[in-house]
């Protein structure tokens, strides 16, 4: 008989993941699990997806198949690359989730197939909330107003004075200068209204971590705007404005064609 001691070792260490999104039913052990779970149209996922079965065995044959469902259940065809395959036994593997190019919360599916020596085939089913939106472009224009070259200086980010960890990106900008960055921010939920962002210097350029030589600030907006309501307000003033002037104009003239000395 074939026992999988070694296994445990993995099993013991993504304890923290098992917890969150797994099984141990007659021995068997599954997950998924990944970074992140929020992505941003048509971008992409990687998940990892192990099986471990810790009975004793002669032989034993795992499988998976993966799919995607929105959030009506239909499942969208060409989103999980590989979208079947073979395990081997407390072994992990890659799955790679692309997203729909439409917004919403859509569900990873994982069925894993254990044939274990003679017995009957057992599956068993796993699933990931994945939350797909549309990003947020932030763009900023740097301007070096030092009389120093920066080459590959580091900055971030910040919306709403917090840092977006992932926005990390590198410059060279020339002493009078100016350059571009970009970033595409997605977050799980938006709150409508109005949001600042500004680019800073990261903490881990040498020698200086003041972001004064850099420009780079502005507002975006989601839902709509600070004048939103206003324009609103005036569209329904305009039209009271027209409904009264038609009234007035079309009001016949009271004791109209009547003589001067009747009137």
């Amino acid at each position: 008989m074939i026992a999988a001691i070694a296994v445990f070792a993995i099993v013991f260490a993504a304890g923290a993941v098992l917890l969150e999104n797994s099984s141990d039913v007659d021995g068997a052990v599954s997950y998924i699990k990944g970074d992140t779970n929020v992505v941003k149209t048509s971008g992409s996922l990687t998940y990892q997806i192990m099986f471990f079965e810790s009975e004793e065995f002669e032989t034993l044959d795992l499988s998976y198949t993966a799919l995607l469902k929105d959030s009506s259940g239909a499942t969208k065809s060409g989103t999980i690359s590989p979208s079947s395959g073979v395990l081997s036994n407390g072994i992990e593997s890659t799955l790679t989730v692309t997203a729909p190019a439409a917004a919403g919360k859509y569900t990873l599916v994982v069925t894993f197939t254990e044939k274990k020596n003679d017995d009957e085939k057992v599956e068993t089913e796993r699933t990931q909330t994945i939350t797909v939106v549309e990003p947020v472009v932030l763009t900023a224009v740097l301007r070096n107003n030092s009389n120093v070259d920066f080459t590959n200086f580091v900055v971030y980010f910040k919306v709403d004075g917090k840092l977006v960890d992932e926005s990390r990106s590198m410059v060279s900008v020339a002493a009078g200068d100016t350059t571009t960055v970009t970033h595409e921010w997605v977050s799980e939920s938006y709150s409508n209204g109005r949001h600042t962002f500004q680019v800073v210097a990261g903490d881990e350029n040498i020698g200086s971590t003041q972001t004064s030589f850099l420009g780079g600030e502005g507002t975006f907006y989601v839902g709509h705007s600070d004048y939103g309501l206003v324009n609103i307000l005036l569209g329904i003033l305009a039209v009271v404005l027209i409904i009264v002037v038609v009234y007035l104009y079309r009001k016949p003239v009271k004791n109209y064609g009547k003589p001067k000395s009747r009137r």
